[in-house]
């Protein structure tokens, strides 16, 4: 069964109210969200009345989808305050207990749930702030445009960090690309990090057009992003 049809199955079976205003209302709130973000991160879906519907089974979900959803998702949709946060992921928690129950196996029953929301919890500050200077490049880069040759539009996982460099992996990308930015973030940008940025080519170097969401890689078993 799709996970779309599960987590519409244990809303239902709980009298959740429809979530204003957000896609895939019908699910609740707090799996509305989830459900929303795991579309954004490419996970297959399927259309339905122009609804996009997840089609993907359970074992489909990563450690780094709830890491996505936790730093880089939330805090992107309005949702900021602590106890709002702790009641979506309670609910998110929530629903993968009761696919437990069903005897459904799942792609994160391997991690402990609550020590990997507390490590990136943790380095949720660290990845907001690390957005807010990825934003201040592109502030800089646009301020005298250079001439751009082409562009790429993906989410960069970082694979190495060499002094100022960067080198990031896209994940529709067979190459690698490196990025040269400034020591403010290079202090804050960890090994593996997700980067979802816009990138222009000048023929000389790599520069940041535009930067949306950074999350860590989550650790299976718990074990904590770095800080």
């Amino acid at each position: 069964m799709s996970l779309y049809q599960l987590m519409y199955n244990y809303a239902h079976g709980r009298g959740q109210p429809p979530a204003a205003d957000l896609p895939a209302a019908e699910l609740g709130k707090s799996l509305a969200l989830f459900h929303n973000c795991l579309v954004e991160s490419g996970m297959e879906f399927q259309e339905n009345m122009g609804s996009r519907q997840i089609s993907a089974d359970p074992n489909q979900l990563k450690p780094v989808h709830l890491s996505r959803f936790v730093v880089g998702f939330l805090p992107f949709n309005s949702v900021s305050t602590k106890t709002e946060t702790n009641e979506i992921l309670f609910d998110l928690f929530s629903f993968l207990k009761w696919l437990e129950r069903q005897d459904i196996t799942h792609g994160l029953a391997h991690i402990d749930f609550q020590k990997t929301v507390q490590a990136l919890t943790h380095a949720q500050d660290r990845c907001l702030q690390l957005s807010h200077f990825l934003d201040d490049e592109t502030g800089r880069v646009l301020e005298e445009p250079p001439r751009i040759l082409s562009t790429i539009n993906d989410m960069f996982r970082v694979t190495q960090i060499d002094g100022n460099t960067l080198y990031l992996q896209g994940d529709h990308q067979e190459d690698p690309v490196r990025v040269r930015l400034s020591g403010e973030i290079m202090n804050l940008v960890r090994l593996h990090d997700h980067l979802d940025l816009v990138l222009g080519d000048t023929s000389e170097r790599w520069v940041v057009l535009e930067a949306g969401q950074v999350f860590p890689e989550s650790v299976p078993g718990g074990a904590s992003p770095s800080a």
